[in-house]
């Protein structure tokens, strides 16, 4: 961290907006440009990111989301906030993660009985990252989308 960082947030700190204002927007500005993306949107937490992800990916009712069940709430709620009805993939034993062997086969079952999710929210349990390459591979051959 540098000064410069303390004196910006000081800044803010000083100024007539704390939670709003110029800084938000210059910082949505700074991250939109740094991605490569037309815009960017700050929000409070990552329990409004999973919701607004939801929304920008067109998840509404009569949708299935899907998570795993060893996750913060918001993870199965930003669905159901959106009117998605929510299920769970069964997670591996030894990484805590999603099983993809369990996403494979539950996506097999469902694609038979017509019930594919359209939205897929991975948890990367206690740092430890899933195998998103194979849910990526899985999402182009399911046709889910993945936030």
């Amino acid at each position: 961290m540098t000064q410069a960082d303390i004196d910006a947030v000081v800044a803010v700190l000083r100024s007539d907006f704390l939670t709003q204002g110029p800084a938000v927007a210059q910082f949505e500005q700074a991250v939109a440009s740094t991605v490569g993306a037309r815009h960017a949107v700050a929000v409070n937490s990552a329990t409004s990111a999973l919701h607004v992800a939801c929304m920008a990916l067109g998840l509404g009712k009569g949708d299935r989301l899907w998570t795993v069940p060893n996750t913060f709430v918001a993870s199965a709620n930003c669905g159901r906030y959106c009117g998605a009805d929510v299920d769970f993939v069964d997670i591996d034993p030894f990484t805590w993660n999603l099983s993809v062997p369990a996403l494979r086969q539950k996506l097999e079952r469902a694609k038979r009985e017509r019930l594919l999710p359209t939205v897929l929210v991975p948890v990367h349990f206690s740092g430890q990252p899933t195998d998103q390459e194979e849910i990526w591979d899985l999402a182009q051959t399911y046709g889910f989308k993945v936030p």
